[in-house]
């Protein structure tokens, strides 16, 4: 019965959140006319534009630029604000939680968020955002995660120093994703994002080489209202290159990342931990419908007493079908990240990305990079502009049979050494539909099937079954 509850709280919500939606943005065809652009990252939105736009803004438009001054001469930098939120439900049905080796194996969950952002721009050369976040979740059982549920607290708070068009300084409380988010990514699929207390310096070069350079402090979340607060002995820093291409439609990054941690945990045991990764990344679309993006990563460091020396890569190769019916996309991704070939060798050899995106190392963000090789085949297809379906399947094995498999971070989960390398298999379908703009409804269905060491362990085929509504205005 708790399981229906929280099953119909979620759909009711849902229900509730298309009907406010569907009135105020009208229709779809309307809707899909709207030349406003929201984005995921909303302090990426720049409206400024909108000062001279001649068609009028109607409804919630007007949200998106509300100017402060409406008298100030003519030449002089506006001052103008913009408002918007989000709102989100998500209900997952969770059979044999971690490939069956969860003392917890089955529950359902129905988790809500909400967003609410203001952005002031004083002129071109000051901008303050701020931005409040609200989450709920019921269901869950086995020990709580910072990031489910929360009062209302402040998700990002920054101020940005912009003297020209190429030199940005922000300062505050933000979000980092750096690059397309491989190894610092906003933490999108669960309800609270990840967010850093940080100085952030971006230079843009007159060729488009944009130097990104930052230091920051992760925030953990906390359930009360603004008790938010740095995560302590835990710092983030780094450098981040993106260099275009001329005329390829392309571009190489190069980085330098150093995460430090007071306590880290991995087969190896417990300790302080200080890691830098050293990478390069080339990314594009060719001709003929075909793109690539390609990684290369090395990794330095100390863990207690013992030397970091790990490494991983990654390809991402694909080709849309142009000009033909549901335009569809076939691409296949290799990932391979070491694993410790012997414990208490004062070598650690397990790869471990700082704060990646685990949703796009796995369709069930069903485990952390490291000591892993994996295959994702996956077709994507669009029958019309407001469907977009995914199918896809995804193996996974171990590297090394003397280190642990990590289906989340900092949980090392041992296996038996003598059978076999493929720890896990999956396969995956998700239909993601969007009648208006900024509304979405998704639905997403991902069967796992244990392998050998897993079930030597006492594991077994699990299922993740996922329904989610969003609003974005």
């Amino acid at each position: 019965m708790a399981a229906t509850r929280i099953i119909w709280r979620g759909a009711l919500n849902a229900l509730a959140g298309l009907g406010l939606a569907t009135l105020l943005l009208g229709t779809a065809a309307r809707a899909a006319t709207d030349p406003l652009e929201v984005r995921p990252n909303r302090w990426e939105e720049d409206h400024a534009a909108l000062a001279t736009r001649a068609i009028p803004l109607k409804g919630l438009e007007r949200l998106n630029y509300l100017p402060l001054d409406p008298d100030r001469p003519a030449g002089m930098s506006p001052i103008w604000m913009s408002v918007g939120g989000e709102l989100r439900e998500k209900v997952d049905l969770i059979r044999d939680s971690q490939v069956g080796l969860s003392p917890i194996p089955a529950y359902d969950t129905a988790t809500s968020r909400a967003y609410l952002h203001a952005d002031l721009h004083l002129g071109r050369k000051v901008r303050l955002f701020g931005q409040l976040s609200w989450a709920d979740e019921g269901g869950r059982r086995g020990a709580d995660r910072s990031y489910d549920e929360s009062g209302v607290d402040v998700q990002q708070l920054f101020v940005d120093l912009s003297p020209n068009r190429q030199s940005r300084l922000r300062l505050g409380r933000q979000e980092l994703p750096l690059g397309d988010q491989r190894l610092s990514e906003v933490r999108e699929t669960y309800d609270l994002r990840r967010s850093f207390d940080a100085a952030r310096l971006d230079l843009t070069s007159r060729g488009g080489t944009v130097l990104t350079a930052f230091t920051a402090r992760l925030v953990t979340n906390h359930p009360g209202p603004f008790d938010d607060r740095d995560q302590p002995g835990e710092r983030f820093q780094g450098l981040y290159a993106a260099v275009p291409v001329a005329g390829a439609g392309a571009g190489i990054d190069l980085f330098w990342l150093e995460r430090q941690r007071r306590a880290s945990t991995y087969a190896e045991g417990t300790a302080p931990e200080r890691r830098e990764t050293f990478g390069v990344r080339a990314h594009g679309a060719g001709g003929g419908g075909f793109d690539y993006n390609l990684y290369g990563l090395a990794q330095t460091g100390r863990f207690g007493a013992s030397d970091i020396r790990a490494w991983a890569a990654s390809a991402d190769l694909g080709w849309t079908a142009q000009g033909r019916a549901w335009t569809p996309r076939f691409s296949l991704r290799a990932d391979v990240a070491s694993g410790d070939a012997r414990r208490g060798d004062g070598k650690l050899g397990g790869f471990d990305a700082p704060y990646p995106n685990t949703s796009y190392l796995s369709t069930s963000s069903a485990y952390w990079p490291g000591n892993a090789w994996s295959v994702f085949p996956l077709l994507t297809a669009r029958p019309r502009p407001s469907l977009t379906l995914f199918l896809g399947a995804q193996s996974m094995s171990r590297m090394s049979k003397a280190d642990a498999f990590y289906y989340s971070a900092q949980s090392p989960l041992a296996l038996p050494t003598g059978h076999g390398q493929v720890m896990m298999r999956q396969v995956y379908g998700r239909a993601r539909w969007e009648p208006v703009r900024n509304l979405t409804f998704s639905a997403t269905l991902i069967r796992q099937f244990a392998g050998d060491p897993v079930r030597a362990r006492g594991g077994h085929d699990g299922s993740i079954i996922s329904l989610a509504t969003d609003w974005k205005f």
